[in-house]
């Protein structure tokens, strides 16, 4: 059989595709909602576990009646197709039973961070017009607020003596003044709904997950029926699906990260598996989650190092066969780690790939298994799709093993940020009849399809709890405080969290530093802060700098005007090591 030269580039030659079907590089996607998809593909497998969430075990059977009961209270509650239901709780079954509810019925579903404050919840709910808002261990005062400073009609509230309690059906009786409607008392609701469906397509929107925020504020991706199942199937195709062997995945990323809900949550009820969803991850709850005896992780860097320092010497890890590592790069030194470290507690060769990808392409854009492990790779571009290296300035084509930045095209790519017409042309470009994705990644293409990454248009860490720190984030949020000139924000290691961040701070002309300005300045982060155009940001809890230094100026790169953030790294470690030693001296 003749051998297909190379011309050099990955987008012509399409290395992924390589030793795969017609079929499968060239995938049918169904006009389907997802709900439909996932009932359709689990038809044979009712009676198989779903959901495994703290002490709730449910089926197959079960969360699609659960779907059907949610789907028909929130139409008796008046959501009509295309609104957007708002959800903000941890990684709850109820959360993923909503979410079919809403696609059953046409209805848009988004999913707020549980960790965000009060005004920054009712900005996405007025943003989104959201009729209902969806949320957890909400007093009737909070909810109270959400209604006086929204439009939205009616909250539904999961009581957190509820969180296991999978039964709907409390009596209930509508009345248009109630501040909060029990989530375990929709049955009753929706025992007045008979009317019936809409009509559903793929092209119907379908979830607005966010990217991270990385210099502002997190932009929300319109992600449609179709991007979800074809994410799927390019997923699926390109591991053969067979890579993942066992039943049960465990999901600690939070769902408003598209890694956490659409990737990991989704995906796996689109392949028949079990989900073990992890609302509340920490330190002192992973043994728990891994004594569910999970055979997939969609993990991170961070979760990896959770586990390795808090896993219990006894823990039997023998069912893990794979271990996913997204949102951050999983250095191969770490990955050696990680195998060594699940061989001594009982597992056999642990399969360890990085993958990548944005909230714009469902969080999918390169695959790690059902492939031979390059640890130093992000895995392969995902069959299926189409894949373009550039230079970033000038959008001059790259070869193979070329640097430059990732742009992807294929059914999975986003439609749109919400609202923002602009910023979403500013990503989205055409080359050949193809529409392609700037993904912000920046690498190289190998002649074997493997995608290297070299690095990332933001800084960010991940914490114990899965969430995201963007240090341009934070830092742009300090610089608009009246005495703060400049600011600097790099992450320092923490025993408790797996990371902090640090706040170099240069102060306006005539501001003295002190204590009392240091405790000043997180007084007033602690609360919203106006911006250059006049609007509120507010940092979260975790997003708060432990540490500030003032300082007389930013070091910078030699030669650039560009800030030096590794010797700020270097600097804030050394002085933690320094604080660490005094205080081991004094004991």
């Amino acid at each position: 059989m003749k051998t297909k030269s190379l011309t050099g580039y990955p987008s012509i030659d399409k290395p992924q595709n390589n030793g795969y079907s017609f079929m499968e590089k060239n995938p049918i996607i169904p006009n389907l909602s997802v709900y439909n998809s996932i009932k359709l593909i689990n038809m044979l497998y009712k009676d198989r576990d779903a959901i495994d969430c703290l002490n709730i075990k449910v089926t197959y059977g079960q969360i699609f009646d659960d779907a059907v009961t949610i789907s028909k209270a929130l139409k008796e509650l008046g959501v009509k197709k295309g609104q957007i239901v708002s959800i903000a709780m941890p990684n709850y079954y109820q959360a993923v039973a909503s979410f079919l509810a809403c696609n059953r019925i046409g209805a848009v579903t988004t999913f707020l961070n549980a960790n965000a404050g009060e005004e920054e919840i009712c900005e996405y709910l007025n943003l989104f017009e959201s009729p209902v808002f969806i949320n957890f261990d909400k007093s009737e005062e909070e909810n109270l607020n959400y209604k006086k400073n929204t439009d939205v009609r009616y909250i539904i509230t999961l009581d957190k003596k509820n969180e296991n309690n999978v039964s709907m059906h409390n009596n209930y009786h509508l009345t248009s003044t109630d501040n909060t409607i029990d989530f375990n008392s929709l049955g009753s609701i929706a025992s007045f709904q008979k009317r019936g469906l809409p009509e559903n397509s793929s092209k119907d929107n379908s979830l607005i997950l966010f990217t991270s925020g990385t210099t502002g504020k997190p932009k929300s991706v319109v992600l449609t029926n179709e991007n979800i199942l074809a994410a799927g199937t390019y997923l699926k195709n390109s591991s053969h699906s067979k890579s993942l062997q066992g039943d049960k995945t465990l999901v600690c990323v939070p769902f408003t990260y598209p890694y956490g809900f659409a990737t990991s949550t989704l995906m796996t009820l689109m392949i028949s598996k079990t989900a073990i969803l992890a609302p509340n991850m920490s330190k002192d709850t992973i043994n728990y989650y891994l004594k569910k005896k999970p055979n997939i992780i969609f993990g991170s860097p961070a979760l990896l190092d959770l586990i390795m320092r808090n896993a219990e010497k006894d823990l039997d890890l023998s069912s893990l066969t794979t271990y996913i590592s997204g949102g951050d790069f999983l250095l191969p030194s770490k990955s050696e780690q990680g195998k060594k470290f699940f061989k001594e507690h009982g597992a056999g060769d642990v399969e360890i790939g990085n993958g990548s990808g944005n909230a714009e392409t469902v969080s999918c854009g390169t695959n790690p298994t059902g492939i031979t492990i390059r640890p130093e790779t992000a895995g392969k571009v995902l069959v299926g799709t189409e894949a373009i290296i550039v230079d970033p300035d000038t959008m001059e084509e790259k070869k193979y093993n070329e640097e430059g930045l990732l742009c992807v095209s294929g059914k999975h790519v986003f439609k749109e940020y919400y609202k923002n017409p602009e910023q979403t042309k500013e990503v989205k470009f055409v080359r050949d009849g193809k529409t392609y994705f700037k993904t912000g990644t920046i690498g190289f293409i190998d002649k074997d399809g493997y995608f290297t990454l070299t690095g990332r248009q933001s800084r960010f860490y991940i914490l114990s709890t899965l969430n995201k720190v963007y240090c341009d984030y934070v830092q742009t949020i300090i610089t608009n405080l009246d005495c703060v000139n400049e600011c600097a924000v790099v992450k320092v290691p923490d025993e408790a969290m797996l990371y902090v961040n640090k706040a170099y701070i240069v102060l306006n002309n005539d501001i003295i530093p002190s204590k009392d300005l240091e405790t000043e300045i997180l007084e007033k982060l602690n609360k919203p802060i106006k911006n250059s155009v006049g609007e509120f940001d507010q940092l979260k809890w975790y997003e708060i700098p432990t540490y500030i230094e003032f300082v007389k100026e930013l070091p910078l790169k030699a030669g650039t005007d560009k800030v030096n953030y590794s010797l700020l790294e270097q600097d804030a470690i050394e002085k933690l090591e320094e604080i660490k030693g005094k205080k081991l001296i004094r004991e």
